[in-house]
């Protein structure tokens, strides 16, 4: 699957550059279209964003309800049916659940939010999800659920989400992958240097692609990459760490996730459970700060004294793409129809990627295409200026 860029056709129907989530998935409906693809990353597979530790799926606070919590909603929904769709056809676990999420409340304001938030639910969110489990918000002041974690002391309620899920970033990557056939070429380690406005790829390595189609999906850096056509910076990215902990007790199975200050704890069908994640606008490069590592396990700890004492086992650190109008970014670049963009899905972005995905090949085919307003390439660049 993948090649040196001398030895690909220069001449396929669609040209994806980046092999992130949101690319692989761009790739496995292009083939569902029947198109003839290639994919480009300056890297290899999954290695910016999309190949963090944390997967989590969480709903926007149904509130202030727009399209683009409608766009988040029915795609967290179909996500489920997507994904055991990808697992029966590749064999490969993509460690989905929708194991829920508690967020403990130490306040009466935030007790008064959550009480919004709960009816909100009510109003906007479904009854019942794609598997037929209810889904619903409520906050809880008495005895709990004997399988949930111990969680800090000091709190007067929580509240418990029954539409949170969490996934396996690597296992989802590696599903994409498996699901590709072998005619879908993946060029790793080569940088794109420049897009033409009608499309033409131009490689580091002095090799030219002359597709039909061009998808930019490469995370953070598709902003820099359309810059010289838009004139403008679209978005920037936002550095992220997250770690890995491995508790002195196994999890129960299906714990829900534990979210508090920010700070999101995750239990993975491995034993293993993911913190994280911070936010950075201005850093100097995406390495790990093990300051900031040390940091996550004393808050996990905060929240869950059950992990006190936990061995970290591995850090991560990333850029994210955020757009600047900080929802996603999809859709044709004005004055040049055959260049698509589809990135800036920020900490949102594995639970809506296929849909991005849908979005941009829906453009590609000249399909009908139904997307929040806020996500056309227009509307970021009005931001911009």
């Amino acid at each position: 699957m993948s090649k040196n860029s001398t030895s690909i056709d220069a001449t396929p129907d669609l040209v994806i550059i980046g092999a992130g989530v949101v690319g692989l998935w761009c790739a496995l409906k292009a083939r569902q279209h029947g198109l003839s693809v290639v994919i480009v990353d300056k890297r290899q597979i999954g290695q910016g964003a999309s190949g963090g530790v944390l997967g989590a799926l969480m709903p926007h606070r149904p509130v202030n309800w727009t399209d683009i919590q409608t766009f988040q909603l029915e795609a967290l929904l179909s996500l489920e049916t997507e994904v055991a769709a990808l697992e029966a056809a590749t064999g490969v676990s993509c460690g989905y659940s929708r194991c829920g999420r508690i967020m403990p409340i130490d306040s009466v304001s935030f007790l008064t939010e959550h009480e919004q938030w709960q009816a909100g639910s009510r109003e906007h969110w479904p009854i019942a999800s794609a598997s037929g489990t209810g889904i619903s918000w409520n906050i809880i002041h008495g005895a709990r659920d004997p399988g949930w974690p111990a969680l800090k002391p000091g709190f007067i309620a929580c509240s418990f989400d029954t539409f949170s899920a969490r996934i396996s970033p690597r296992g989802l990557l590696k599903a994409l992958v498996s699901g590709l056939p072998p005619d879908v070429t993946v060029v790793e380690n080569c940088p794109v240097e420049a897009v033409s406005a009608d499309g033409e790829v131009l490689l580091a390595d002095g090799a030219e692609l002359s597709p039909g189609r061009v998808i930019v999906a490469a995370g953070y850096e598709s902003f820099g990459l359309l810059q010289p056509r838009l004139q403008c910076q679209p978005g920037w990215g936002v550095k992220g760490q997250a770690i890995v902990l491995k508790p002195q007790r196994k999890p129960a199975d299906n714990m829900p996730i534990v979210y508090g200050g920010g700070t999101y704890v995750i239990a993975h069908d491995d034993g293993l459970v993911a913190v994280g994640s911070t936010s950075t606008r201005s850093f100097a490069d995406a390495c790990v700060d093990e300051a900031v590592s040390r940091k996550l396990a004393q808050r996990a700890a905060e929240l869950c004294p059950d992990l006190a004492g936990a061995d970290i086992v591995e850090q991560w650190a990333g850029i994210r793409p955020r757009a600047a109008g900080r929802d996603p970014v999809v859709g044709a670049l004005p004055g040049a129809p055959r260049l698509v963009v589809a990135s800036g899905g920020f900490k949102i972005t594995l639970g809506i990627a296929h849909k991005m995905a849908d979005a941009a090949l829906n453009i590609v085919t000249g399909a009908s295409c139904s997307l929040p307003s806020s996500f056309a390439v227009a509307a970021h660049i009005a931001r911009t200026v």
